[in-house]
């Protein structure tokens, strides 16, 4: 036995990640895992949707947000591993279940995080040239990924590092914009308050939701946070309060000060426009350039998250054992070079069909809310009774509620659901625990 292994009381066995995540580097990783298009995009479509009313849709989510990222800690704390949303459930119903819900969390994963790369290689790209072709724009999101999983390489320690200092510069500068933008706007543009009636209300919810998928991002990490059980309530607190504070008054500032031309303008980011209002010039290259940085972290963020529950498949011989080997550095690298293929398919397709990566947005939507269902499900059997377990039934019974209005994406939700169940038929006879330390030599 080596020494590390004798201070964590363990035998050899299966690799195990060593516990480097502080809190100051969780709030880094949850922040970036949900703050992208929340600040780009949704808060213009929601005005467009729905005018002031779309203020109120965005308070409700802020505080449902709250219980939502809460049940996701509290799970990470009581089943700290890297298999995350597919350990709950496995503590829950059995391995069984839980093999299904890990393809399926894979196979989202693996369909749906290309968005964020692909949407920061086109920012990036529409700052030096506007008039990019649509190819051009999916080639320079793919080396965007390329680049967030090697930095991935240099392990976690070193990525939450550079999360932290570019994040940091990024909120400043947000917040600046936010408060340049505010003395300019129209206060008039609050009244009607409901221009397109309340039941706009329902479809803004829907709109705004988008801007909050990324709390279960976490819950791979956290076996690499020090002491769960105080880091991940502290995390949470701080993060949502960030990452709410600067929802609404980005909302808000939307509201009052976009000129309502752009509210339509797809081609135009929120921030991109409120810059250009900010400093009364056209700094429309430096908007696109923030805009790609910021959805650029947040791919790194699930690059992370998703390498992990990767390691994790391996290591319990679900996916090719040898992927759950881990440097000398304790960086499961090859796990982490194992997401190129798979993020490769949904960008050739796209490339192939010459689409942009909405397509990807509106199949994989749905998928993200079953994975939420599969955990709070799993939570209202795991949880001792008490106010956590009162706020997830709270959480179920709205994640539900908006299951109806994802219309196609429901379909294609079930479909990959299907997949998984006869993946994992198929993957089960090949389930056995790795045999030697996972340690690349």
């Amino acid at each position: 036995m080596t020494p590390a292994e004798e201070a964590r009381g363990r035998a050899p066995g299966p690799p195990q990640l060593p516990r480097q995540l502080g809190t100051s580097g969780l709030v880094a990783h949850y922040v970036t895992s949900v703050m992208g298009a929340g600040v780009l995009l949704i808060p213009a479509l929601a005005w467009a949707e729905a005018g002031p009313l779309s203020l109120v849709a965005w308070g409700m989510l802020i505080l449902y947000s709250y219980p939502f990222a809460l049940v996701f800690a509290t799970l990470s704390v009581r089943h700290p591993t890297s298999k995350g949303v597919a350990q709950f459930v496995e503590a829950a119903f059995g391995p069984r279940a839980g093999r299904i819900a890990a393809v399926f969390l894979l196979i989202t994963l693996l369909a749906g995080n290309p968005v964020l790369g692909l949407a920061a290689g086109r920012y990036l790209l529409a700052a030096v040239d506007p008039t990019a072709s649509n190819r051009a724009a999916l080639l320079a999101g793919a080396a965007v990924i390329v680049f967030c999983v090697a930095l991935n390489l240099w392990g976690i320690k070193v990525s939450t590092r550079a999360q932290m200092a570019v994040l940091g510069a990024v909120v400043l500068l947000l917040a600046a914009v936010i408060c340049l933008a505010l003395p300019k706007g129209d206060y008039a543009r609050l009244t009607p308050f409901a221009p397109h009636g309340w039941s706009s209300l329902g479809s803004t919810l829907l709109i705004c939701f988008f801007g909050f998928i990324g709390w279960e991002n976490a819950a791979p990490v956290a076996e690499e946070v020090r002491d769960p059980g105080r880091t991940f309530p502290k995390g949470i607190l701080y993060a949502v309060s960030c990452v709410g504070l600067l929802y609404f008054a980005m909302a808000f500032t939307v509201s009052v000060a976009l000129p309502p031309t752009s509210a339509g303008q797809s081609d135009l980011t929120a921030f991109v426009r409120l810059l250009e209002v900010a400093t009364g010039s056209g700094l429309r290259s430096s908007g696109y350039l923030v805009a790609g940085i910021l959805l650029l972290l947040t791919t790194n963020a699930w690059c992370l998250g998703t390498s992990r529950v990767v390691f994790a498949l391996a290591r319990d011989g679900l996916l090719p054992t040898g992927l759950s080997r881990l440097t000398p550095g304790k960086v499961p690298a090859r796990a982490v070079l194992a997401l190129l293929p798979g993020y490769a398919v949904p960008v050739v397709i796209l490339l192939a069909a010459d689409s942009s990566e909405t397509t990807l947005i509106k199949a994989s939507s749905a998928t993200y809310l079953l994975i939420f269902l599969m955990a709070f499900l799993s939570a209202a059997r795991l949880l001792p009774r008490g106010r956590t377990a009162r706020l997830n039934l709270a959480v179920t019974a709205a994640t539900l509620a908006m299951l109806p209005f994802f219309g196609v994406s429901v379909l294609i939700a079930l479909a990959m659901l299907l997949v998984a169940v006869i993946a994992e038929r198929w993957l089960r006879k090949r389930v056995s625990p790795p045999t030697d330390t996972g340690v690349l030599t």
